[in-house]
């Protein structure tokens, strides 16, 4: 006797991109590593400055506005409301230029081959929960939310995104799909038994083997790419087709 177990519910396919030894080394993107780095380099001291000069800066700013206010209005008339004043107003135009740079040259480099079959990129996928698990299409009673509700799902997760927030930068790859999953190998002998569903890096498995191969297809609803800068701050990149280069 024979049966196959699926998941039927999403699976999230992610994808980094940074700096390593081997994809500075990469024969055909080691030199955008290495312009990504070096842009990134400058990013960052840039950034160290505006930490230490905004307060200063805010406050020359915010004594200007009120000697002008006086000067146009007359004094105490109108002045500055502390209230709403924050120091975040005083930006850096370098920084921004820095940013814009690292960004195009990822729009430039980055399209769907680049994607699919760029060497050295770390990937990992995550099972995401509302998903129930199917024996021969007939769905079955399982405690699914005790594994994606579980201290180890959620600290697995923000582990590997905190790994890559510390990188003085990244480009992430996101995308999300639909459909039935099963385990490699084809159908398993015996009972099933729900005891042997367990989840492993945030991924549902049965009998140790993960449930991450699409039995009929699947339908994408999420496809993004973004890059992360040093400064915490994020920007979209397209997605763009070979053709388009």
């Amino acid at each position: 006797m024979s049966f196959e177990v699926t998941y039927n519910g999403d699976i999230q396919y992610v994808k980094v991109f940074y700096s390593t030894e081997k994809t500075r080394a990469g024969k055909y993107y080691g030199e955008f590593y290495k312009k990504m780095d070096a842009l990134a380099s400058d990013l960052k001291r840039l950034k160290q400055e505006l930490d230490e000069d905004s307060e200063k800066a805010a406050k020359i700013a915010k004594d200007a506005a009120n000697k002008s206010l006086a000067a146009r209005f007359g004094s105490l008339r109108y002045i500055i409301d502390e209230r709403h004043w924050d120091e975040d107003m005083v930006i850096s135009k370098i920084l921004d230029d820095r940013k814009e740079e690292m960004l195009a040259l990822a729009q430039k480099t980055f399209n769907n081959e680049v994607l699919l079959e760029e060497d050295g990129a770390e990937e990992y996928k995550i099972h995401l929960e509302e998903g129930g698990i199917e024996v021969d299409g007939e769905g079955v009673e399982t405690e699914l939310m005790d594994f994606f509700d579980s201290d180890d799902y959620h600290e697995w997760n923000e582990a590997k995104l905190e790994k890559f927030e510390k990188l003085d930068w990244f480009i992430i790859w996101i995308r999300t799909e639909a459909g039935e999953f099963k385990t490699e190998g084809g159908p398993h002998d015996g009972n099933f038994s729900s005891k042997e569903l367990n989840m492993e890096n945030c991924l549902l498995t049965y009998r140790d083997l993960p449930l991450i191969f699409p039995s009929n297809g699947t339908d994408i609803f999420s496809n993004e790419l973004e890059i992360h800068f040093v400064d915490e701050t994020r920007a979209s990149l397209e997605i763009r087709d070979n053709s388009a280069i």
